[in-house]
């Protein structure tokens, strides 16, 4: 008996001793969450006609939908592994035509066959209204931010779309490269950490921890990508904006990029300057920090904007703004008046682009002390890249000197001035890093896929923030998911964190984010260490996007 009562004894103080090794490490009573993003494309889709009640279109390319003529009907398989929880959910479709007007979802029904289904044999509908889309844009994807209750972890699930009345769209199918899309982000918890036994004469556990790590970059994402699941750090937290900008007038997501001017000498009288891309009506303006605008020109299309100070024009520093007009695809050049903050147009001439241009960003060399611009194509095309010079008459003129090949869409670039390089945002695909010299050629390297775990497509604006001796990052917009990705901006830009913008008072929370710009200087009283600009594009008391402030501390403290 008392050899019995020692062993259970010493098996006790063994179990104690494991137990307490595997608290001290974080062991048994500990779980890591992580996060996962899949997207999966529409398994069946087809649309529904009154005019030809009873005609099946499952095969069609083509999927109009509109207030009552037309509606689109979407089937998605979803599998979310045993223990997941469903953080958000977003619906995608392509349209392929600029529509003012938003594509709106309502629950539907999954058990329609598509190659028979038709307006006479409709499923059951639901007139309840789960989520709708910003105005829809040429050739661009549009995200509706769905209830995370409204998909379920398993199974199938459906929706039928619709538009207001008398407004019609055209989205592409499943059979197209452009089919609907849902976007789901979901967190697991790791498995606990294990104990592996030693021989050694103290009892010691060792915890077995399996760590997930961001997929390397490589210089050949595909086109579209095959939807992937891959686990970030953790879930997208929700930064808080301090100040968000008045609208422009009209209605639809007509703004959506910014470039910073920071007055060291007043911070508080800093400004914003944004675009207006609206066929009509649209420009260029000027905010303060407190949101409300300055200034504004009616210059047509702007599409993407930057600046660049110390820029020597007619023997004085100026702050030279730069954007792409897409009315008439030209090159335009302001100089900021920085006391009125104002703009004030110094182009030469008419500077012909690329046709159709759709982006715009500067650089200044840190080696030559020139400045360029670069003009990013609408699709497929050449990426220009000119060098930007006084013309000796107090004006800007523009020579071209290098030519980029771009595969697809790529609207948002930014250059590194510091480093010498030069971002550019294809896409449905990659961020590419290419040298910002006029010499550099083609060389690239990808810092980052579409689909790969951290951005879904759309990648739209991108950003450098400036640290010391290289340090700083890269932010870049993650629109499929309304989300800000930030990278290292030295060595091979490894991925840093992910973060969403959101509501905050009155000041509601960023949906399809687009452009954004960052400086760590300070801005002003709300913005002591540094401010985030960042593209909202439906706000919610007002009739068009605009831009959100958020203190750049509320994302690294």
């Amino acid at each position: 008996m008392t050899r019995i009562n020692a062993a259970t004894a010493a098996l006790s103080i063994l179990a104690l001793i494991v137990l307490a090794s595997l608290v001290g490490v974080g062991g048994i009573l500990s779980a890591t969450a992580v996060s996962t993003t899949v997207t999966s494309s529409a398994v069946a889709d087809t649309y529904l006609s009154t005019v030809a009640p009873g005609s099946n279109y499952g095969g069609a390319t083509v999927l109009p939908v509109s207030g009552t003529q037309y509606h689109v009907l979407l089937r998605f398989n979803v599998s979310i592994p045993s223990g997941g929880a469903i953080i958000s959910a977003n619906l995608r479709v392509y349209s392929k035509r600029a529509v003012n007007g938003s594509v709106v979802v309502h629950p539907g029904e999954t058990s329609w066959d598509e190659a028979a289904v038709s307006y006479a044999t409709r499923p059951l509908w639901y007139p309840e209204e789960l989520a709708r889309t910003a105005a829809l844009r040429s050739n661009k994807y549009a995200t509706a931010a769905l209830p995370a209750s409204a998909v379920p972890a398993s199974g199938s699930v459906g929706f039928e779309l619709t538009m207001a009345p008398d407004v019609q769209a055209s989205l592409s199918s499943r059979e197209t490269s452009n089919p609907p899309q849902l976007v789901i982000t979901f967190s697991t918890a790791t498995p606990s950490p294990t104990a592996t036994p030693t021989s050694s004469p103290s009892p010691t556990a060792t915890p077995t921890v399996t760590a997930t790590t961001s997929p390397s970059p490589t210089s050949t994402p595909t086109a579209s990508p095959s939807p992937t699941g891959t686990s970030t750090p953790s879930s997208p937290a929700g930064v808080l904006p301090s100040v968000e900008t008045v609208g422009f007038s009209g209605s639809g997501d007509v703004s959506d990029d910014s470039a910073i001017w920071v007055n060291d000498q007043a911070p508080n009288n800093s400004a914003v300057i944004a675009d207006n891309k609206a066929s009509s009506g649209g420009g260029i303006g000027v905010f303060g920090m407190d949101g409300k605008l300055i200034q504004y020109r009616n210059d047509g299309m702007i599409g993407n904007v930057d600046l660049r100070t110390g820029f020597s024009l007619g023997g004085r520093s100026a702050v030279l703004v730069g954007a792409n007009n897409r009315t008439n695809n030209t090159l335009v050049l302001y100089t900021l008046d920085t006391a009125a903050r104002t703009l004030s147009p110094v182009a030469a001439r008419s500077i012909a682009t690329v046709s159709p241009n759709y982006g715009f960003c500067m650089y200044h060399s840190s080696l030559s002390g020139k400045f360029y611009g670069f003009v990013t194509p609408y699709s497929s095309g050449i990426a220009q890249e000119f060098e930007l010079k006084d013309n000796g008459a107090g004006l800007v003129d523009a020579v071209l000197v290098r030519t980029i090949a771009i595969a697809s869409t790529t609207e948002s670039c930014v250059a590194d001035d510091e480093l010498g390089y030069v971002y550019f945002g294809e896409e449905d695909v990659a961020i590419w890093k290419y040298g910002a010299e006029p010499g550099a050629g083609e060389s690239r390297v990808a810092v980052d896929a579409a689909g790969g775990g951290h951005l879904v497509a759309d990648i739209e604006g991108m950003s450098i923030e400036y640290g010391s001796s290289g340090a700083g990052h890269l932010f870049v917009s993650s629109q499929g998911d309304s989300t800000i990705c930030a990278y290292e901006r030295a060595g091979s830009n490894a991925f840093v964190k992910k973060f969403s913008v959101a509501a905050n008072g009155t000041i509601d929370a960023v949906t399809g984010t687009d452009g954004v710009d960052v400086t760590s200087k300070s801005a002003g009283t709300l913005f002591p260490r540094g401010v985030l600009v960042v593209h909202d594009d439906v706000n919610t008391d007002g009739t068009t996007s605009n831009l959100k402030f958020v203190p750049l501390d509320h994302v690294f403290p």
